[in-house]
């Protein structure tokens, strides 16, 4: 028995990639299925079918929906006809909402995961690497004295630990 874990495409050759599981041995493995016969006039839905009908490659995909085999599919045939594959509008959102008040200690392991996935999005979008047009080595920012809180580390003590 095989557990699909991620499922993509390859345009060149047209090539469906997908990673699984091998239950009997707990293995991840990685299964390139072509796409032979299929040009911007193929019918995505035969095609499909006949993917998951193959003696070679149907019991691995057999766990996949035929709606993401077609989708994927559709990528794959927009890229022969020439077309620039459209961007998922969800895929640049972030998967949850950082609030400010809320104790990240307290979440569960998914929401946790979630979160940080979205300051990972955050970080990645703000981040500036060598190279890039606005990169400075030693950047020095002079934040003032606008928010300064004192908190009594600074202050100069008559004691000091002899020992120290």
């Amino acid at each position: 028995m095989y557990s699909p874990k991620k499922f993509g495409v390859k345009y060149e050759p047209p090539t469906l990639v997908l990673f699984y599981v091998d239950k009997a041995t707990d293995k991840l493995h990685r299964r390139s299925i072509p796409v032979r016969k299929f040009d911007g006039d193929s019918s995505i839905q035969n095609t499909a079918n006949e993917l998951k009908k193959s003696s070679h490659h149907g019991k691995f995909i057999e766990g996949i929906p035929q709606k993401q085999i077609e989708k994927l599919l559709k990528l794959i045939q927009d890229k022969i006809k020439g077309l620039e594959p459209k961007p998922n509008p969800t895929e640049n959102k972030p998967a949850a909402q950082l609030d400010p008040d809320k104790n990240l200690n307290k979440l569960g392991d998914d929401e946790l995961n979630k979160v940080k996935a979205a300051m990972d999005i955050d970080f990645e979008k703000n981040r500036i690497r060598p190279g890039d047009e606005d990169f400075e080595y030693d950047k020095e920012v002079d934040f003032g004295d606008a928010g300064k809180i004192e908190s009594g580390w600074d202050e100069e003590d008559d004691y000091s630990d002899p020992d120290f």
